[in-house]
């Protein structure tokens, strides 16, 4: 997970602020996230803390868990299929959403977003039980959510599927964004998402993903002090 947060920041789409979780293994009460205190650029597995997920407590002594914690729990609690969550703050994903426009799927990287992606309509921390499970409520099924103003939300079956998600979602947005600005751009819908989807989600392509932003991460010295 340490590993994972470094790759998702040096691909530069979570910043001083941002978590993942991902439900321990063995047992699906709990949950582990990186701490409140700990840098994204430099964390290491001693920073990434345990929370029991049904009474949201931090397990043992150290670090507390970082203040929108109840996301995750929240999400976790609702979605015994999730087993990894992101929450972030990308550029473009949130510029969209400030700007009143949905995230779609337009380009083949984005083939596992929904048509439409489910919007949280407010740009505050989520930073209480009810607000997390506002959250998880709006996320409902979907793999996505946007947060108004403020971030995304990325749910999958592994921590290496939500580090290909989150920046493959950010790599959509952009696409839109920049179509957005020549006319209107056309949305991947029906027949043709569900190719998408089927492509983009294969187990070799997104571990083929994720290798790819670990080595240029590595490359570039961002995983340095990692085994």
């Amino acid at each position: 997970m340490a590993r994972a947060l470094r790759i998702v920041n040096h691909a530069g789409v979570m910043h001083v602020s941002g978590h993942i979780s991902a439900r321990d293994a063995d047992d699906p009460n709990v949950m582990w996230i990186n701490s409140r205190k700990a840098s994204r650029a430099t964390l290491t597995a001693d920073d990434i803390v345990p929370v029991d997920l049904r009474t949201g407590k931090r397990i043992g002594e150290g670090d507390e868990a970082p203040s929108e914690f109840h996301i995750h729990r929240a999400i976790f609690n609702a979605r015994p299929d999730v087993h990894a969550i992101c929450h972030t703050h990308p550029d473009y994903v949130v510029a969209l959403s400030i700007a009143g426009k949905t995230l779609h799927p337009v380009h083949p990287a984005g083939g596992f977003l929904p048509e439409s992606a489910p919007l949280f309509d407010d740009a505050n921390l989520i930073n209480t039980e009810a607000r997390g499970e506002a959250v998880a409520k709006v996320l409902g099924e979907s793999c996505v959510a946007v947060l108004r103003g403020h971030g995304i939300v990325v749910v999958g079956s592994s921590v290496e599927e939500v580090v290909m998600r989150t920046i493959s979602a950010e790599d959509n947005a952009r696409y839109q964004y920049i179509a957005s600005s020549i006319g209107e751009p056309k949305i991947i819908r029906g027949e043709e998402l569900a190719i998408a989807a089927r492509d983009i989600m294969k187990p070799v392509v997104v571990r083929k993903h994720y290798h790819y932003h670990e080595e240029n991460a590595k490359k570039a010295g961002a995983l340095e002090g990692m085994s």
